[in-house]
């Protein structure tokens, strides 16, 4: 069992709750982490040249097994602290930049999940790829934020996050906060928050600064719903390139989900999405999306962990199961 700690501030309103005195922690094994970094999307991984020559699904498939690497490689649990493993060291600037990254927004995806109850978050520059985010009055700066999500109300949130693995968290949460309070507007409505997420990638803990800036800049945002949810849920489909094979149905507890298993001599990972979610993409039924993540709503790892700890549930409808070569948890 693993913790991360967080402090969180500035947040008014519905979210004034969040707001901490002093560090807080959340239970998060690497398993949480495995999910949330496939599921958040990340740009890094993904060119258009990589599109054109090898086709979307199978750059996200690929992309998700890269993704699970960074993760599986770089954190460890000691302690039942979730920490930065010491092999980070060894990698190349550039190569730490990127792991830092993606890491810090697995983090904001865990985080939002978690405090925010926001189900579904994706990366901005993912939406463009597919032309389903639009941007208005975009002047002054060319920076904006890094993910958008809605929980089930219907209410659009945005997500600055960055990680780092040197104590920097006063300088990244100032950064965070500019990039997060670019925008004014999601439909016409100001967003519910605008998080910046600033994650100290520690050797001793992993220590996060949430904050809800208060100034919202000029940016205007229109995002093309169906193809949100499509981008979203479209890295479990693209396992079908990687698999060579149809999921199979499976079920844990009450929850009966589609699963593809990838499974090499070290690794040992299922992916599953919930037979309700997986229907309605399959269908392009996005508009009944809303209803089923209200009814799975408050979905954590605690209740997984009442039964086994190699197992992590969203309230997304993704599960994600996971053991080493020996059949060991991670």
């Amino acid at each position: 069992m693993g913790r991360i700690f967080y402090r969180a501030s500035n947040y008014k309103g519905m979210y004034s709750h969040l707001n901490t005195n002093d560090e807080q922690h959340l239970i998060c094994n690497k398993i949480d982490l495995y999910r949330a970094i496939i599921s958040v999307g990340s740009p890094s991984f993904i060119s258009w040249r990589a599109i054109r020559e090898n086709g979307l699904l199978r750059v996200l498939s690929t992309s998700i097994l890269q993704k699970w690497a960074l993760v599986h490689d770089n954190i460890e649990s000691i302690e039942n602290n979730l920490i930065l493993h010491p092999i980070f060291l060894q990698q190349v600037s550039d190569q730490k930049r990127i792991i830092s990254y993606n890491l810090g927004m697995a983090f904001a995806k865990i985080y939002a999940e978690r405090l925010l109850e926001i189900p579904n978050l994706i990366h901005v520059e993912t939406l463009k790829k597919l032309d389903a985010i639009t941007f208005h009055n975009t002047g002054g700066k060319k920076r904006e934020p890094d993910l958008v999500g809605q929980t089930t109300d219907g209410l659009w949130h945005v997500f600055e996050a960055k990680g780092v693995s040197r104590n920097q968290l006063n300088t990244k949460i100032i950064e965070a906060k500019s990039q997060a309070n670019e925008v004014d507007t999601i439909h016409g409505n100001p967003p519910a928050t605008s998080s910046a997420c600033a994650t100290y990638l520690g050797s001793a803990k992993i220590l996060s600064r949430i904050e809800d800036p208060d100034e919202k800049r000029e940016k205007k945002i229109e995002i093309k719903t169906n193809e949100y949810y499509q981008m979203y849920y479209n890295s479990f489909f693209s396992l079908k390139e990687f698999v060579g094979e149809d999921p199979k149905k499976n079920k844990f507890e009450e929850m009966t989900y589609y699963e593809f298993r990838i499974l090499t001599k070290k690794l040992n990972l299922t992916i599953g999405l919930d037979e309700e979610v997986y229907e309605l993409i399959q269908e392009k039924n996005y508009q009944p999306i809303l209803n089923f993540l209200q009814k799975k709503k408050g979905i954590t790892q605690e209740t997984a962990l009442k039964d086994t700890e190699n197992i992590s549930l969203g309230s997304d409808g993704f599960i994600v199961r996971y053991t080493d070569a020996k059949n060991s948890v991670a």
